[in-house]
């Protein structure tokens, strides 16, 4: 078993505080107003891997020794983030399915699916202040990197000549720092040893680093049914990823042209498996692989010296999920 198959197998051996993680969500969003808690209710109930709650519950529980009832507060408040950006990123792609879904600016319309990412939004600060003021900066700052992000990406739509740097940029704002933020909340909340916040922070950040780089490879090489969302959707809307990059810097004429009168808007004449072809034989496919693999063994790297711990193990796994999924279609 390889991939997602070990994703999922790594969520199971987490069930019990997956089920607590749900519970606490669907508390907090809890409103007399009976469409708005059907709506946020909605969104919460379409699914998702909870994989932001369960590194803010993981590096607590490695930060100290209460128990991880104390943190599930904040986990649930990255979560509301991070269910409120996939909301906005909805409505900035005109997508009509997320999760086998209808979206929410489908089911209800883009106004009333605004309002209800602004509800998370409020929702997950008032969670993250339960914490303090410093961790709720930590939370503050993550979700002003997040925005920053996704400018960063919109205003370079269709840019054929955007910059590798610019894309790890994009990426950094839009998840790594988001991913670091879940685990630096978490071990200033555990009152943790600052050596133990650097290892656990460095850990997540790269991890978020490498899962980006392996979801936009995927976006292009991925099987839908297996990924659970439409592929290809990166070049559909003219977001430019690594994969992009490499391919436009390395094909020939021919094949840049395919490319580009793709990201362009004429993908539907194009055929997939030829628009995929373009990206293996500019060795766009293997490059992006090398470099997810490297983030990945340097959060490896970041967990040595923290000490030995059932969570801490659960942290290594999922990094090895990391790189045998990228070995599985390198």
């Amino acid at each position: 078993m390889n991939g997602l198959g070990d994703f999922l197998e790594w969520q199971k051996n987490l069930s019990t505080k997956i089920e607590k993680i749900n519970a606490r969500l669907l508390e907090t969003v809890y409103c007399e107003q009976e469409e708005l808690y059907s709506w946020a209710r909605y969104t919460i109930e379409a699914g998702g891997k909870r994989f932001r709650p369960l590194l803010t519950i993981l590096a607590y529980e490695i930060g100290c020794d209460r128990p991880y009832e104390s943190i599930l507060d904040l986990a649930a408040g990255y979560e509301l983030i991070h269910t409120a950006s996939l909301i906005h990123d909805d409505i900035i792609d005109n997508a009509s399915f997320r999760r086998g879904l209808p979206t929410l600016n489908v089911k209800i319309g883009v106004n009333n699916a605004i309002v209800v990412a602004d509800y998370l939004f409020a929702k997950a600060y008032e969670l993250g202040s339960r914490y303090g003021p410093v961790v709720s900066k930590v939370m503050a700052d993550a979700s002003t990197k997040l925005a920053e992000g996704q400018i960063l990406e919109a205003i370079n739509l269709g840019n054929l000549s955007l910059p590798e740097e610019t894309y790890l940029k994009i990426i950094e704002n839009k998840t790594a720092r988001f991913f670091a933020a879940c685990a630096l909340g978490a071990t200033i909340a555990a009152g943790a040893p600052e050596n133990v916040r650097k290892n656990l922070t460095d850990f997540a950040y790269n991890l978020g680093m490498a899962f980006q780089i392996t979801d936009d490879i995927l976006d292009i090489v991925g099987d839908q049914k297996k990924i659970g969302k439409p592929v290809l959707t990166d070049i559909r809307h003219s977001a430019i990823t690594l994969p992009i990059i490499v391919a436009l810097r390395n094909a020939s004429s021919a094949k840049r042209k395919v490319l580009t009168d793709a990201l362009r808007g004429a993908q539907d004449m194009i055929e997939p498996d030829l628009l995929r072809s373009v990206f293996i034989e500019t060795n766009a496919i293997d490059y992006s692989f090398d470099m997810a693999r490297k983030y990945t063994e340097k959060a490896m790297e970041s967990l040595r010296g923290t000490g030995k711990s059932p969570d801490l193990n659960l942290l290594m796994e999922l990094a090895m999920i990391v790189i045998e999924r990228i070995e599985a279609m390198s």
